[in-house]
C-alpha cells in the first residue's frame, strides 16, 4: 500500500500522468493557426461593399484588421502577421493597381499593418510615396505618417519627418509646419544638407526668411563636414540676397565673397 501511495504521489506531482502524452508539435501549430484565422474571421471586415459573385476571386486581400480588438486573437504573433499582410499588400498592388484598379483600399491595408506593428517602417514609406501616387489620398498619407513618428526609431526616423514635411509643403501649403519638420529631419546623423535648405525655403515662403537664414547659419557654424558647409553657405547667400531689404541684419562682406 505504501508503495502504491508513493507511486500515486509521483504520478500526480510529476510532469505527466500515466497514459498521458504531450500534444505533438505539429498539432499545436495546427491549433494555433486555426485560432489565428478564427480570430481574423470574427474581428475583421471586408474592405469593399460591392457584392458581385466574383468579388473574392478578384480581390483576395479584402478582409483586414479594422481595430486593435484583433490583437488578442493573434496570440503574440502580431509582428509575424504584420509582415504577412505587408507581403500581401505589395502583391495586391502589383496584381491589381497596375492592372487598372483604383487602389482606394490601400490606406486600410497600411493602417492594418500599422495597428499590428507600429514600428515597422516600410509601410510608412509606401504610404508617403505610393499611396498618394496611386490614390491621390494625401490626407491619408499625412495621417499615417503623423501617427508613425511616435513609433519609428533608428536610421529611418529622419525619413518620417522629411516625408511628412514634404506633404505639408507641397500639398497643404503649410510652410511653417513643413519648415519645422524639415528642420527636425535635417538634424539627424546622415541627413543630407538640402533638407536644411528645404526648411529655410519653407520659412521664407511663410514670410519668415530671417528665421530661415539664422537656422542655416547655425547649422553652418556647427557642421564640420566641408560638403555640408559648402551647400549651406550657398543657400545662406542665396536667401540673403533675395530678402536683403527685409532683414534686420547684414551678413559680413567676407562671408558673402568667400567661396568654399
Amino acid at each position: 500500500m505504501r508503495d502504491d501511495g508513493k507511486k500515486t504521489s509521483e504520478n500526480t506531482n510529476g510532469k505527466s500522468f500515466k497514459g498521458f502524452s504531450p500534444i505533438p508539435r505539429a498539432a499545436s501549430v495546427l491549433l494555433l493557426l486555426i485560432a489565428l484565422w478564427l480570430g481574423i474571421f470574427f474581428a475583421s471586415v471586408p474592405l469593399r461593399t460591392e457584392k458581385e459573385k466574383d468579388f473574392w476571386q478578384r480581390e483576395r486581400a479584402t478582409a483586414l484588421i479594422s481595430s486593435p480588438d484583433i490583437i488578442p486573437f493573434l496570440l503574440g504573433f502580431e509582428t509575424v502577421f504584420a509582415h504577412f499582410l505587408w507581403i500581401r499588400t505589395v502583391l495586391y498592388t502589383g496584381e491589381n493597381i497596375i492592372g487598372g484598379n483604383d487602389g482606394k483600399w490601400l490606406r486600410e491595408m497600411i493602417e492594418a499593418i500599422n495597428t499590428l506593428h507600429p514600428q515597422f517602417y516600410p509601410p510608412y514609406e509606401f504610404a508617403a510615396v505610393m499611396l498618394p501616387k496611386i490614390t491621390g489620398d494625401w490626407e491619408g498619407a499625412r495621417m499615417i505618417l503623423e501617427r508613425g513618428t511616435a513609433h519609428v526609431r533608428g536610421t529611418q526616423e529622419r525619413f518620417m519627418f522629411f516625408y511628412l514635411g514634404w506633404i505639408y509643403y507641397s500639398q497643404f501649403n503649410d510652410y511653417t509646419r513643413a519648415a519645422a519638420l524639415f528642420a527636425r529631419a535635417s538634424q539627424f546623423p546622415g541627413a543630407p544638407p538640402h533638407w536644411a535648405q528645404f526648411s529655410a525655403t519653407a520659412l521664407a515662403q511663410a514670410g519668415r526668411a530671417e528665421q530661415g537664414i539664422m537656422f542655416l547659419i547655425d547649422m553652418f557654424e556647427t557642421s564640420k563636414d566641408p560638403q555640408i558647409r559648402r551647400v549651406l553657405h550657398e543657400k545662406i547667400k542665396s536667401l540673403y540676397e533675395e530678402n536683403r531689404g527685409r532683414l534686420s541684419f547684414e551678413l559680413p562682406h567676407n562671408f558673402l565673397e568667400t567661396e568654399l
